[in-house]
């Protein structure tokens, strides 16, 4: 390697680094702002990307964490758990680790009706009233399962 290119290398190394640094800042602020623990006085000193950043991230979480799940296992002819209590909104999961297939399908009548799951199928529901909602698996009905929602 010649001087001259030496020369050039360095100093596109060193304005690589400067335009990264601003960046770097902000994806840090991002990062903390995202973990609650970002303050304007900690801002580094290329803080107004950081600043934008940094609040975007705090408006939009909240919304994303709304919405809340549940998981029931089907293994060895069970659900697991057998009863599970939720709230309102709650979009709960059935997934079957079953070699044989199952469903998930309301007791006299309800909204659960699955189609038959393969093992590792999942169905999900979302529960949107409150009530006691009692299910079964429509090729094995001595399975059997309850969701409670508050």
């Amino acid at each position: 390697m010649t001087e001259r290119s030496r020369r050039q290398t360095k100093s596109n190394d060193h304005a690589r680094r400067r335009i990264a640094r601003p960046l770097v800042a902000a994806a840090v602020a991002a990062g903390l702002g995202a973990l609650g623990a970002w303050s304007p006085a900690a801002a580094p000193s290329q803080g107004v990307a950081a600043t934008a950043v940094s609040q975007t991230v705090l408006t939009s979480a909240p919304r994303a964490l709304a919405a809340a799940t549940q998981s029931v296992t089907i293994a060895n002819f069970a659900f697991s758990p057998g009863t599970l209590t939720v709230s309102k909104g709650t979009t709960v999961t059935w997934t079957n680790n079953d070699t044989d297939t199952h469903t998930v399908t309301s007791s006299g009548g309800g909204p659960l009706n699955s189609s038959p799951l393969a093992k590792g199928a999942s169905y999900s529901y979302t529960f949107t009233t409150a009530g006691t909602f009692a299910y079964i698996c429509s090729i094995h009905p001595f399975m059997h399962g309850t969701v409670v929602v508050q």
